[in-house]
């Protein structure tokens, strides 16, 4: 057999393979920086990737499945170039994360936030304490036994209205007895059936379509014509005319007395009538019909009794929580921190307009501000989000003088802070009125007097949505993506398939491939140092191809007796993994030896090459599973055999070269066996290492039985694994001690540039630690976010873009809404859905109308509201007879 290596080095290309990884190195360190790519150099790269020989040329072995689905990740990646091109085409998106990146930085304009209430250092640890916080509420509500009770009987409920689904499921699905017994007959002879016509088919379903659709084109024509007449302000029918007006006053800033809200609502409510006269009365009957039934039994599986219990069984969670030592200190913290910066909030809004405005014109904050707003709007198909944000200001303007909307936030805060610190408040009657009067109020406010301003809200952000799935360029990205995963596990006509193809191709091409491409893997310095010895080996370069075993041989061996009688049953396993030809040249191996203790005292510095070619490194393993009279207790090494062939080492710098040329042949001739044999011995300590722990772990499995037959509870049964992983976790830390302890006078490094380096005044020839060094300083360097290290490639950057069009203002909700006055008169409201004072039951939803006194304002009821609201109902006591 050749005793060379699958790849020879070629120390040209091993070299520039070098530097684009460490380039790699140091593109992690600039990302670690802060710093961040351009868009020239993300087109470049992007270019380069789509445009390498393995990407643009596959593998002759690929299936056609998996071309389809390389060509259609090219496409994915192409899109997503142009999208960042087109939408970033000034780099907004990096000086976004820039600015927020830089908020609180020293020495950048207007860095202090104003009335800030901390500096970055505070604010980072307020948030691990509030991480800290939350992580014990959650700690303490999962570990809660009426916590894991409620969700068993949910589960519980769930697994029994499937059970229901699935039993009407299946008496659709499953044929009749009548189809059972015909199963076997075959059909009559001779019989023939017509061809579906394709066209005819198609005709049917579109006047099938036609008969079902509510409302036709001519219905639509006149819904649009009677919304335009009731905007348009000389009672014009064409859309165009008030759409024009509209434009015509957001750009001169005038008014034409276009009424774009009550256009839309007549439209509205002519569009739903005329919808409702188009459906058929029996189809009408049928859906209130299934609504009904769908009610009925919703409330037959959780009726009235089960939701008091319900409502009553989470309060008590909550006092039981409370109960804990643990959570007090969590709380305060949570609610110390929220005081903290709603504080911070009101002080900035609170300070002179002059002081604020200057600083926000100059901080980073403004900069990230103005960023976000322009990436989303571009976005969201080039659409501005002023109207959102005039809404957004119109709720602010007009609730900063409403001096009873303050006073209900107040309250609020009131009420939550008493429920959350106050023990077994939550249970009391008090708790349940204060919460409907809260809520009676609060809903009086947001869904009668401020309703305009969250309707247009809700409408500025549900069209500012729908302008980001309107976007074309978004479209194009997601269809791209969408065919990918759809070509992924789909077939031609659509049905998800399983394509054995695919892992083929994965398994005998791509990743052959992957390694194939990674070829040269440079090995970060490693240095060694005890009393008696420093040593440092460098530049050692791995080759992928070369590493890679040309041989991996896999068998597995099954032997079971089953016997009777006097007979005992037996089984045996077996395992062998063989690899052969792992073959290595590394070449231009610097070292650095000395020895400070013992004779001779020598200190070398040089170059080597390591040869190891044809058969190369090889080893066979076979395991077996252990019997009685085995040591073992799960599995033993029955046999391990190791093989090092056509091995070569070539010093080619040395201050002892003569010496070590003059015993080369006897050292090899000794080296080599000797290798064999620890290599050997190391493999069957290992994995008896691993059977001894195996079976400490199994000892504790073992334990964990015999609690639960002692102690059956569920929750310790449910918290088997977790006990599991604390068991692997103190065997595995107990031998990292003792590892330790072991070699505490000796020092292992893995030093990737000359700051990790416990030997930094050494320095090697050809070291990869110096250019890892130089890549990590680059990193550091450019102004702001810029940096050159992130240029990679060398394809052409893309020259044929589009010019990005203008964002401008388009929503149809853009007027300014005032606040609603109130409506003393009107017994009901609208609004809330809630009934008036006309008709109150005796036992029902109180609404809020008769609560409203002579001048406007909201008197709270003293009465208790019980009713189909199920957090609002009077809990106070006990509906389910519980015991607390």
């Amino acid at each position: 057999m050749s005793t060379s290596v699958n790849v020879p080095t070629n120390r040209q290309q091993r070299d520039a393979d070098i530097d684009n990884k460490l380039r790699l190195f140091g593109i992690y360190n600039a990302f670690s920086n802060g710093k961040l790519p351009s868009n020239r150099q993300i087109d470049v790269a992007l270019s380069s990737f789509v445009n390498h020989d393995k990407i643009k040329n596959p593998n002759s072995k690929l299936s056609s499945e998996g071309r389809t689905i390389l060509e259609d990740f090219r496409t994915v990646v192409q899109e997503a170039q142009r999208l960042l091109l087109v939408k970033n085409h000034d780099e907004a998106l990096q000086e976004f994360i820039w600015n927020a990146t830089q908020l609180g930085q020293q020495g950048g304009p207007g860095a202090a936030v104003p009335g800030a209430p901390v500096d970055k250092e505070t604010a980072n640890r307020d948030g691990q304490q509030g991480l800290a916080g939350l992580k014990t509420l959650g700690q303490l509500i999962i570990t809660n036994g009426q916590f894991r009770k409620l969700l068993n009987d949910a589960v519980i409920l769930l697994r029994d209205i499937a059970g229901d689904a699935a039993s009407k499921s299946a008496s659709k699905i499953s044929p009749s007895e009548e189809h059972l017994r015909q199963i076997d007959d075959p059909a009559p002879d001779h019989v023939w059936h017509e061809a579906p016509d394709p066209a005819k088919l198609k005709q049917q379903l579109r006047e099938k379509v036609n008969r079902n659709k509510p409302v036709d084109r001519n219905d639509i024509r006149d819904v649009a014509g009677n919304a335009s007449q009731t905007a348009d302000p000389n009672n014009s029918r064409d859309p165009r005319d008030a759409a024009a007006r509209t434009a015509r006053d957001q750009r001169n800033g005038t008014s034409s007395g276009v009424d774009m809200q009550n256009g839309l609502k007549a439209g509205a409510t002519d569009l739903a009538q005329r919808t409702k006269e188009g459906i058929p009365e029996d189809k009408k009957q049928r859906a209130r019909e299934y609504r009904e039934r769908t009610q009925n039994y919703l409330k037959g599986k959780m009726p009235q009794e089960r939701r008091d219990q319900t409502i009553w069984r989470l309060k008590k969670m909550v006092v039981e929580i409370q109960s804990h030592q643990d959570y007090s200190a969590a709380i305060n913290t949570l609610l110390s921190l929220a005081e903290t910066y709603s504080s911070h909030g009101k002080n900035v809004a609170t300070q002179s307009s002059g002081a604020v405005k200057g600083a926000r014109q100059d901080n980073y904050l403004k900069s990230a501000e103005t960023n976000l707003k322009t990436i989303i709007e571009r976005f969201a198909n080039n659409t501005s989000a002023d109207d959102l944000i005039d809404a957004i200001n119109d709720i602010y303007r007009d609730a900063d003088r409403d001096p009873e909307l303050k006073n209900w936030f107040r309250s609020v805060d009131r009420y939550v802070r008493r429920c959350l610190k106050q023990e077994g408040y939550i249970l009391e009657e008090d708790s349940t009125r204060e919460y409907n009067q809260l809520y009676d109020h609060g809903n009086f406010l947001m869904r009668n007097r401020y309703r305009d301003h969250t309707d247009r809200l809700f409408d500025e952000f549900k069209f500012l949505g729908d302008q980001f799935a309107a976007d074309p360029d978004n479209k194009r990205f997601g269809d791209s993506l969408q065919k990918l995963f759809k070509d992924l596990g789909n077939d031609a006509s659509g049905k998800t398939v399983f394509k054995k193809d695919l892992i083929k191709d994965i398994t005998q091409v791509i990743i052959p491939d992957i390694f194939e491409g990674i070829r040269y893997m440079p090995v970060p310095r490693i240095e060694y140092s005890d009393p008696q010895f420093d040593a440092i080996i460098e530049n050692l370069v791995l080759e992928s191809d070369n590493l890679m075993p040309n041989v991996l041989e896999i068998g597995n061996d099954s032997y079971f007796r089953f016997g009777r009688r006097n007979i005992s049953n037996k089984n045996k396993q077996q395992f062998m993994v063989s690899a052969s030809q792992i073959q290595c040249d590394l070449r231009d191996i610097s070292y650095y030896v000395k020895r400070k203790q013992g004779f001779p005292s020598i200190t070398d510095t040089g170059i080597v090459d390591v040869f190891l070619g044809g058969d190369g490194f090889g080893f066979k393993l076979q395991l077996g599973s252990a019997e009685k009279h085995d040591r073992a207790n799960f599995f033993k090494v029955e046999n391990v055999s190791v093989t090092i062939k056509h091995m070569n080492i070539k010093l080619r710098k040395s201050k002892h070269k003569l010496l070590f040329s003059i015993f080369r042949p006897l050292l090899l001739k000794v080296i080599k066996p000797v290798i064999v044999k620890v290599l050997e011995q190391q493999i069957r300590q290992t994995f008896s290492d691993l059977d001894a722990l195996a079976y400490k772990i199994y000892q504790e499995e073992q334990k964990i039985e015999a609690e639960l037959k002692a102690n059956p509870d569920p929750e310790n049964a449910q918290n088997i694994y977790a006990r599991y992983y604390k068991a692997i976790q103190a065997e595995l830390l107990s031998r990292k001690k003792k590892a330790e302890d072991k070699v505490a006078d000796k020092k292992v490094n893995m030093a990737m540039t000359k700051q990790d380096s416990i030997f930094s005044d050494i320095s090697l020839p050809g070291g990869i630690s110096t250019k890892a060094t130089t890549y990590k300083q680059q990193a550091a360097e450019g102004d702001r976010w810029h940096n050159d290290v992130f240029s990679l490639g060398s394809a052409s950057p893309t020259a044929s873009l589009a010019p990005a069009p203008e964002v401008t203002r388009k929503s149809p909700h853009a007027r300014r809404r005032g606040v609603k006055e109130r409506d003393t008169a009107s017994a009901a409201s609208r609004d809330s859905g809630y009934q008036g004072h006309e008709n109150v039951p005796e036992f029902g939803n109180y609404g809020y109308a008769d609560k409203i006194d002579g001048t406007g304002r909201y008197q709270p009821s003293t009465s208790t509201r019980t009713g189909s609201q199920g957090i609002m109902l009077n809990s106070g006591t006990n509906p389910a007879g519980l015991g607390y």
